[in-house]
């Protein structure tokens, strides 16, 4: 599969980018020249922040800009909603275009008034200094306790996309704290591009947990230029690639985290039961405090799968894997010396391969460890 790989973040085409930070304020802009075909996914929590009430309506007429603040939530506060409108009324007529043509974002503290003369300020700011080499710019302006920006640029067949995104905390399967803006050039209709985004996201950023916490923030837009037609299942793999990128890059950036995990179930009776299952082990705080320790503790795999579904432990076989080998701990049930398994865990990037040998489908999730660090950190957090 040839996906190219270039620098140009979200910056793609006539895409524009910036952002900038006051202390732990932070706004991003991206704008296009155009009116874009724009979709988008949301958090299934049942509290929504302000700017998803906003955006869902806006998203059918088209999106030409998204405004993002990162430091405050903008959420469960009396002047939520109206903060969100001012945001979109404030970078419209900075950029000269139509208020209802600019979607909102928000991520930070849940419960705080926003402060809205700063965001303005920094919103003004941002829209002086717009720019086709902004996409940096615009992945570190919405970091929040994120340690590295996230960002991609990929070409595959003539169909770009970028994106930028972030999110380390409160992070459960079924999306995050977290925000990924995506850009593309592909010609396709908007059911095409709603239902690329959602299937992509499945097996991506709903296979992803930090903390087991889910937001309520998230957000994945999606603003396509319409430039370049092309085939929607060509459109689909750059897709689908793009977001299972991302969605490593926040597995591996997870608060105070120190080891990525990858779990993947396979030999289950359908996709949903592995779904389940990856989910269920790659969750459990206590899978993910043994990784911290080094401590090959395969019950904890065995009883998180347990939970989810009806398990044969006669049948089944766990594998660890790292950079530094791999290594069977069960094997149909039978449990073998695990000197292995500990040497394998000192490893950074530590995979969990779970065959319940009862089946044909699969499916993977990704997480990290639960560290000391980690607890300080949100019981600080404020």
């Amino acid at each position: 599969m040839d996906i190219k790989k270039n620098k140009d973040g979200i910056c793609i085409d006539n895409f524009k980018a910036s952002g900038l930070k006051i202390g732990n304020q932070g706004v991003a802009l991206i704008v296009n020249d155009d009116l874009c075909k724009s979709v988008g996914v949301f958090t299934r929590n049942n509290v929504k922040a302000a700017h998803i009430l906003l955006d869902r309506k806006k998203l059918e007429s088209g999106i030409q800009a998204i405004i993002v603040n990162s430091g405050n939530a903008n959420c469960c506060t009396k002047n939520a909603l109206n903060d969100a409108e001012k945001m979109c009324e404030i970078a419209a007529e900075e950029l000269g275009m139509d208020p209802d043509n600019v979607a909102v974002a928000s991520t930070g503290i849940i419960g705080k008034e926003l402060d809205i003369e700063v965001i303005g300020k920094l919103i003004r700011e941002a829209g002086k200094n717009l720019s086709e080499a902004g996409s940096h710019l615009a992945a570190e302006a919405i970091m929040t306790t994120d340690t590295l920006p996230k960002e991609i640029s990929l070409e595959f067949k003539g169909i770009k996309i970028g994106g930028i995104a972030k999110g380390a905390g409160m992070i459960a399967p079924n999306m995050a704290t977290m925000l990924c803006f995506l850009t593309t050039n592909a010609n396709l209709g908007r059911e095409e591009l709603q239902d690329a985004l959602a299937k992509s996201i499945e097996n991506s950023f709903n296979m992803l947990s930090i903390d087991g916490d889910m937001s309520t923030n998230d957000t994945v837009l999606l603003l396509s230029n319409e430039s370049f037609d092309c085939k929607a299942e060509d459109f689909e793999v750059v897709l689908d690639y793009a977001t299972m990128v991302l969605a490593k890059m926040l597995a591996k950036d997870g608060e105070s985290s120190t080891k990525f995990i990858e779990v993947e179930v396979s030999g289950a009776v359908d996709n949903e039961t592995a779904r389940r299952g990856a989910k269920a082990v790659v969750s459990s705080n206590l899978v993910k405090a043994a990784v911290y320790g080094e401590n090959p503790n395969w019950g904890r795999i065995v009883s998180s799968l347990g939970s989810v579904m009806e398990l044969n432990f006669e049948k089944t076989d766990i594998e660890f894997q790292s950079e530094r080998g791999k290594a069977v701990a069960v094997k149909r049930g039978k449990v073998n010396d695990l000197k292995k398994v500990e040497k394998i865990l000192k490893g950074k990037e530590i995979r969990i391969l779970v065959d319940l040998n009862s089946g044909k489908a699969r499916a993977t999730a990704f997480g990290c460890d639960l560290t000391p660090r980690y607890v300080k950190l949100n019981a600080e957090y404020n």
